[in-house]
């Protein structure tokens, strides 16, 4: 009977629902039937069935790390990444990173840092070209795929009845659905992450110009952002745009949602390999997003933080749907494989 080993996985699991967490959890599908695994949770928000790091319990967690064979880190935050590894180095462990995403203002020592830290790796995932690029790295320890798992449909959760009703509603009138999300209402460089305010304004000159679509916006937690969706709701309500423009806070299947849209925006000024494109794209939905990194085949893009470049690319958008042609899926999807071999590789390297 061959050895089942122990794969230590650490970073945010869901709820909320956010990129990596989404992909920790499909990934936990893929892997469960080859190897052990094990958790590390890193989110805010605490569950019982996971340890959580945010504990401080360092006990419980160094009695994991020398469980596991292999510590697979997913961390967003760059602290909780070094520690993962430089206890797991401590401990004879192996260790692959998956890197989801690097910010373009990290200064030139903390960069360094990072490099030396993250290159004691014995295998580093990047989700993107531009990581590779803002980062030296071991070239012989990196590669380079895209965060995106296949949605496990049947497992997901159904779509709040308010909801469901509002899409219904808008199919009666003939309105076309447009969705977007923000796992939080965050800023980057004082300016909305997640482009709630592009979205808004987009919708408004659509309805300006007698265009009128179902714009579903959902956000999964107020934790952060609590006073920019009530500016939002204001917004919405002085424009009169309560009849095309849906914002609500609540968490839901987003893929759901995206199945059941026409068209899947995402108005970023930062990202890494954003798992709403991915599902845009899979689900053969247009997928329009801002340039501000290299996007996905098959996605059409506007300049960062342009409304009129965003509107008219959606009016060019909205023109091919009316006109019906279709969307062609070129979205490769992986069964799982490249995991498995990727860890089994390094376990017996």
């Amino acid at each position: 009977m061959h050895k089942r080993y122990n794969i230590l996985i650490s970073g945010p699991l869901p709820p909320p629902a956010g990129g990596i967490s989404i992909h920790i959890w499909r990934l936990k599908h893929l892997l469960e039937a080859d190897f052990d695994l094990d958790f590390i949770d890193e989110s805010a928000e605490k569950k019982a069935a996971f340890f959580n790091l945010r504990t401080l319990n360092i006990g419980q967690y160094l009695k994991k790390v020398k469980r596991a064979d292999v510590l697979f880190i997913h961390s967003g935050n760059r602290l909780f990444k070094k520690l993962h590894i430089l206890f797991g180095k401590w401990m004879g462990k192996k260790i692959i990173i998956t890197i989801h995403g690097y910010g373009n203002r990290r200064s030139f020592v903390f960069r360094k840092i990072d490099e030396r830290i993250y290159g004691l790796s014995d295998r580093i995932i990047l989700v993107n070209n531009e990581i590779q690029h803002k980062l030296k790295l071991p070239v012989e320890k990196c590669v380079i795929k895209n965060a995106f798992l296949p949605p496990i449909m049947s497992e997901e959760p159904e779509l709040p009845i308010e909801l469901k009703e509002r899409i219904k509603n808008a199919r009666k009138k003939n309105k076309l659905i447009i969705c977007a999300n923000a796992s939080r209402l965050d800023t980057f460089n004082n300016q909305d992450l997640y482009g709630l305010d592009i979205s808004l304004q987009l919708v408004k000159m659509l309805k300006d110009n007698n265009r009128f679509v179902e714009f579903i916006f959902t956000v999964s937690s107020l934790q952060i952002g609590a006073e920019r969706f009530e500016k939002a709701k204001e917004f919405i309500k002085d424009n009169e745009l309560e009849d095309v423009f849906f914002l609500i806070q609540k968490r839901l299947s987003f893929v759901k949602l995206i199945e059941a849209s026409d068209i899947v925006i995402r108005p970023t000024n930062t990202d890494g390999d954003a798992l709403t494109i991915r599902e845009g794209l899979y689900l053969n939905k247009f997928v329009l997003a801002s340039d501000v990194v290299t996007r996905p085949d098959g996605t059409i893009t506007f300049e960062t933080r342009n409304v009129q470049d965003g509107y008219q690319k959606l009016l060019s958008i909205i023109a091919a749907i009316q006109l019906k042609q279709n969307k062609i899926n070129t979205t490769a999807i992986d069964d799982g494989s490249f995991y498995t071999e990727l860890i089994a590789s390094v376990i017996h390297e």
